[in-house]
């Protein structure tokens, strides 16, 4: 993997590029980072791919970013999924958001040597989001390079976007995000201390502590596949406030289906939503809770005899590679 932190870090190749967050590197963003590798290809040149960490909305309207489809790390891995031969992981921060458009494709000019810039039809870029393909077209004609305009890929129902796969996880329609993603969306999380309930119930279960910004699911029990210690696991997922135990608060559990559970505190958890079993709801006593749990498992076990029987996807297996040369957002930070 070929992963840059600095402008000036670039090998002085002419290169064919592409710039955006790419948050979730949905099946829009590969289409549009196909046609970069083709014409890449087409020029003799190398692809590369401008990304951001944090992301703009992180450092400009912090109170209203959504939440992340996929950890900084996650997003490089399918990047260079896509084929591409280089990315830039730029720092974004005020700073950089203040640079007028002239002077960030400035920046492109003297560092990445561009032949084209491909980028989709709601691309906006500079200072106050000032920059759009027909700022970028004239900056281009000036500096030498071409660009290429590419309409967004759609289904049936909409234009496959990040904002449309957030809204469909945030209510709880995991199946259609996969099928907009072409992998199950995940949550990576640290196991917590919890209450012990769910050992007392019988459900002995790992709290988890959502990493980074991640996007979880509307509330409910979910099927779900984990990856702990290095192996693969069958799990009920459960998100809600715990109706039940008033007073219980939020909380992100998940019960592995499994015998001889290896111990998990501490541990990171991957956890892959197949999809939803039931939304979240109060019980009158923990009996009748215990009876759901009961018929939660049988229907869970069912639901994901098929998605074990092919696991892992090809995407998810990207998101499992070696790490090594794959910067963190940590590192991202530390060396800016």
């Amino acid at each position: 993997m070929h992963v840059f932190t600095d402008w000036t870090q670039v090998p002085a190749d002419r290169h064919v590029i592409t710039i955006g967050n790419f948050d979730g590197v949905h099946r829009g963003h590969r289409y549009l980072l196909d046609a970069v590798v083709t014409r890449a290809r087409a020029h003799g040149a190398s692809s590369l791919v401008i990304t951001f960490d944090p992301l703009p909305s992180e450092v400009l309207t912090p109170d209203r970013a959504p939440l992340r489809l996929t950890l900084t790390e996650h997003r490089l891995r399918l990047l260079t999924a896509c084929g591409v031969d280089r990315i830039l992981l730029v720092r974004f921060d005020r700073a950089f958001a203040s640079l007028a458009p002239s002077e960030f494709v400035g920046l492109l000019v003297e560092h990445l040597h561009p032949l084209e810039i491909v980028v989709g039809d709601d691309f906006h870029f500079g200072r106050n989001r000032t920059g759009n393909p027909d700022v970028l077209r004239e900056l281009g004609r000036d500096a030498g390079f071409v660009v290429t305009v590419l309409e967004r890929v759609g289904d049936r129902s909409a234009a496959i976007s990040s904002s449309r796969i957030r809204e469909t996880i945030a209510h709880g329609d995991v199946r259609s995000a996969a099928e907009l993603l072409d992998r199950p969306h995940l949550l990576v999380g640290d196991v917590v201390p919890g209450s012990g309930r769910g050992t007392l119930l019988g459900f002995p279960t790992a709290n988890i502590r959502i990493r980074d910004r991640l996007l979880p699911p509307a509330d409910g029990i979910y099927a779900a596949i984990v990856r702990a210690l290095g192996q693969w696991y069958p799990a009920l997922a459960y998100l809600g406030n715990r109706p039940t135990f008033p007073g219980a608060g939020y909380a992100v559990e998940v019960y592995l289906l499994a015998e001889n559970v290896p111990a998990l505190r501490g541990e990171a958890l991957s956890v892959y939503f197949i999809d939803r079993l039931r939304p979240d709801r109060a019980f009158a006593d923990s009996g009748e809770l215990v009876r759901q749990m009961h018929e939660d498992e049988r229907a869970g076990r069912e639901m994901l005899a098929a998605a074990l029987a092919d696991w892992p996807p090809p995407l998810v297996a990207v998101l499992h590679g070696p790490s090594e040369g794959v910067p963190s957002a940590h590192d991202v930070h530390e060396g800016a």
